[in-house]
């Protein structure tokens, strides 16, 4: 994946990343790896990537529209500056899908470059009627499973045993799509591997580190390594776990009554407490941008209605014992 121009294709939404900076240029590929495409089609989405300290000069005049813990974000009649510490900025222009990130450091601009395709990519599906679930996606003999649990709770951990059992597939580490039918649509990025579950990724398979903006260094897992285990297809859901850690020596699963299900949803769907929503780059106009997304969270809550009433609902809890997690859930796949 060394050449540019380089082109994806994300649910009839279409990436092309151009610029002089291939190394940063591959490694956002990675992450869009599943998504691959042939040139042909306009872009609707351009991401220029440049080498070289921010040029903002030529914006001299313009005011923060807010700041974030990340960037300061300001707002033109034509573009949306936002600047990383002054290590990075981002450019994107009122019109058409282009965007400009500059830079010289290297984790700052992939970051910022990534986090700026993933904001579109996840209006491009709102628009869709597609929702991000902040959940394990996995698909068994009748269906879908989804595992709904904070960051950090353990969805990466199910994963890598998911990868090793082939009497299942993965639709998502970290957040399949729901549709207003049932469907659990595939969106496989990498997998995020916390460093005591490096000894798990299976045999053959190399992690690499990547640094973060606010968090600290991670492994990661490309999904180019588990491709083959990726399911293509949207599935039914047939059950939807909530997950929860305890001190407990092993895991087990249980039955829950789906009101027990509607915060977790709230939180994880409709709101999208853990998928990345680039306020930076979603809110092109200011605060005001935040009125018109009542629209959205109205659609997000219908869908996920529509998840809660087909599927089954579980609790799992999960013990010390991480081989023990994964058994309790298995029999809800096979």
């Amino acid at each position: 994946m060394s050449s540019l121009p380089q082109t994806f294709d994300v649910y009839d939404l279409r990436i092309e990343l151009r610029g002089d900076w291939p190394e940063v240029a591959d490694d956002v590929a990675r992450d869009l790896w599943w998504f691959r495409a042939e040139a042909g089609r306009t872009p609707d989405v351009c991401l220029t990537i440049e080498r070289g300290a921010p040029q903002l000069d030529r914006f001299e005049g313009l005011k923060s529209s807010f700041v974030t813990t990340r960037n300061v974000v300001y707002q033109g009649s034509e573009v949306t500056v936002i600047e990383y510490f002054g290590r990075a900025a981002i450019v994107i222009g009122r019109a058409g899908g282009g965007a400009v990130v500059q830079g010289d450091d290297v984790e700052l601009v992939r970051e910022a470059a990534n986090n700026f395709l993933i904001s579109r990519i996840g209006e491009h599906l709102n628009a869709r009627g597609l929702v991000r679930l902040h959940a394990l996606g996995l698909s068994g003999s009748s269906g879908a499973t989804t595992v709904v649990m904070p960051s950090g709770g353990g969805k990466s951990t199910l994963a890598l045993r998911a990868i090793g059992d082939d009497r299942c597939r993965i639709l998502s580490e970290d957040s399949p799509l729901l549709d207003r039918k049932g469907l659990v649509y595939p969106f496989p990025l990498r997998i995020g591997v916390n460093p005591t579950d490096q000894a798990r990724v299976p045999e053959g398979h190399v992690v690499r580190r990547i640094e973060r903006i606010e968090y600290h260094p991670k492994l990661v897992l490309d999904v180019e390594a588990w491709a083959d285990r990726v399911e293509p297809s949207p599935q039914p859901l047939r059950h939807l776990v909530i997950g929860r850690r305890t001190l407990d020596a092993v895991g087990r699963l249980e039955p829950l009554g789906r009101r027990h299900a509607l915060t977790p949803l709230l939180r994880e769907a409709v709101v999208g407490v853990g998928v990345y929503q680039g306020m930076e780059f979603v809110l092109q106009r200011g605060w005001s941008d935040v009125l018109g997304k009542s629209g959205t969270a109205m659609r997000r809550a219908v869908v996920s209605g529509e998840a809660l009433r087909r599927a089954q609902v579980w609790q799992l809890l999960l013990g010390r014992d991480r081989d023990s997690n994964w058994d309790a859930l298995a029999p809800l796949l096979y």
